[in-house]
């Protein structure tokens, strides 16, 4: 079976596609900023013709699906070279992370929270990018 995104979409599930929220494009655009001008532009692009499609409950997991690009077969995903941190509501550690399909194309946004517990209401104002 095909790893990645577009199966819930194949699935018929086109109900669960939805706009990329604010929240996802600010970390999107922070990754953006952070890359070489070839990179950054093609994943902008990426971000103005993608929506989103959630893959783990309260948002820890989503996927992206942008608009006229055919995805090939999974050929193995991995995360921009940008490390991102944030905090929760609470003040729990969050690590953010943002991954890209084999042909360097916006695919999934992974949220971390090391004590295991649920995301409540990560904190945008809170990130803080390394490169």
């Amino acid at each position: 079976m095909q790893h990645g995104i577009d199966h819930p979409i194949k699935d018929g599930m086109r109900n669960l596609t939805r706009s990329v929220s604010s929240f996802e494009t600010a970390l999107i655009d922070a990754v953006a900023a952070r890359l070489p001008e070839t990179s950054a532009l093609q994943l902008q692009a990426d971000l103005a013709s993608a929506t989103s499609v959630e893959m783990g409950h309260g948002g820890v997991r989503v996927g992206f699906v942008i608009s006229g690009y055919e995805r090939p077969p999974y050929q193995g995903q991995h995360a921009y070279p940008v490390e991102l941190r944030m905090q929760d509501s609470d003040g729990a550690e969050l690590t953010p992370v943002l991954y890209a399909d084999a042909s360097d194309r916006l695919l999934e946004l992974e949220i971390i929270r090391w004590d295991g517990a649920a995301l409540i209401s990560p904190q945008i104002e809170s990130l803080v990018c390394y490169v």
